[in-house]
């Protein structure tokens, strides 16, 4: 509704109403229970330490599990300064109650770096560099980037989506998983 997403501009410092928490619930296609939504949302405030209404990369690289990451640069770009709806629909992708095609789609995301809809060679370099390091030689990089383009059928050295979809076998399930703590833990 266009109430909280007015009030959610604008810093927070309240809890949400029940129909708030509706809205909420709705927009991110329940992929959170009312509960869970709460206890992100305090999450997201305790996150916010300015109250701006949306956390700044500063903020995100605080998180020691969230700074730890060898891709950390990456999902600050992807977290950073958004509202918490947004962040909700952005964890969404991690519930359990999210399909396969919603997980593989934040992962395409996750690698399309500049945001054109595929995952191009120069993508796929950038986030393996963020996770690797200085770990492989620039040849070795070289071999690996060739091998994942020319394994997944990919005729223009990138991935659209359905590309992208057939580097996973049918049957193959994976999870993205994000815990929501309970309020003795935030």
């Amino acid at each position: 509704s266009s109430a909280l997403v007015c009030r959610m501009g604008q810093g927070l410092s309240f809890d949400l109403t029940q129909d708030e928490i509706e809205d909420l619930e709705r927009g991110c296609s329940w992929k959170f229970s009312q509960t869970d939504i709460q206890i992100l949302y305090k999450r997201f405030l305790k996150l916010d330490k300015d109250k701006k209404g949306f956390i700044s990369p500063e903020e995100l690289l605080a998180i020691p599990e969230f700074s730890l990451n060898p891709l950390a640069q990456r999902l600050v770009s992807i977290f950073e300064n958004v509202n918490f709806k947004d962040f909700l629909n952005l964890l969404s992708a991690f519930s359990p109650k999210a399909t396969k095609e919603e997980k593989l789609k934040f992962m395409l995301n996750f690698h399309d770096v500049d945001g054109d809809g595929y995952i191009s060679r120069l993508d796929l370099e950038h986030v393996t560099r963020q996770r690797v390091g200085a770990s492989m030689t620039e040849s070795e990089l070289d071999k690996v980037l060739t091998r994942v383009l020319e394994e997944s059928g990919s005729k223009q050295e990138r991935l659209d989506f359905a590309t992208f979809c057939k580097c996973f076998t049918e049957g193959e399930d994976f999870s993205l998983d994000v815990e929501t703590l309970s309020d003795d833990d935030i």
